[in-house]
């Protein structure tokens, strides 16, 4: 009867030991080492081997932060900081990269509490109490429009004699 306890003891000490590394597979933190922007996959470094070698997770699929009524694109870059789902607990092409979180190599955009920020390159929107604002080459404040610094709103002048309904540019602040 004891064998029987203890075979019986083995087989559930062996089940649990899979299921608790199924569970510890669902989320691998990794960064983005390659992608395939036609594809729209990637390839996360998930961690190195012993001798430094890098484990790289499959080619998946990364998550958009919208797909339905709002559509949002933005393609992850090489080196941002992702994770790896896998909802069964196997590392396979049908996991997905979802986006992961700021650290020190992806700086937040804003501390603000008050405003989203987006952010892409040299490009920024910010949405907070004053309104929308647009970081870049053109800037929409509080009803003002402005490009390169130059007033291009309504309340605009020109330089320049009207000729034909002609004028120079916009004239500076």
């Amino acid at each position: 009867m004891r064998d029987l306890r203890d075979i019986e003891l083995r087989r559930l000490h062996a089940k649990n030991e899979r299921t608790e590394r199924r569970l510890a597979m669902m989320r691998l933190p990794g960064r983005v080492v390659a992608k395939d922007p036609e594809k729209r996959m990637l390839r996360l470094q998930l961690g190195t081997t012993a001798d430094g070698s890098p484990i790289l997770s499959p080619w998946v699929r990364w998550q958009e932060p919208g797909a339905g009524g709002l559509k949002v694109h933005s393609e992850p870059a090489i080196g941002e900081q992702m994770a790896l789902v896998s909802q069964s607990g196997s590392v396979g092409t049908a996991s997905i990269a979802v986006p992961g979180t700021y650290d020190r190599h992806n700086n937040a955009p804003s501390t603000s509490s008050d405003s989203a920020v987006f952010e892409r390159a040299e490009g920024r929107i910010e949405l907070g109490p004053k309104g929308i604002v647009l970081i870049g080459n053109v800037l929409i404040e509080n009803g003002r429009v402005t490009h390169d610094g130059v007033n291009i709103g309504k309340d605009h002048i020109h330089t320049g004699d009207d000729l034909d309904g002609l004028t120079g540019p916009p004239l500076g602040d």
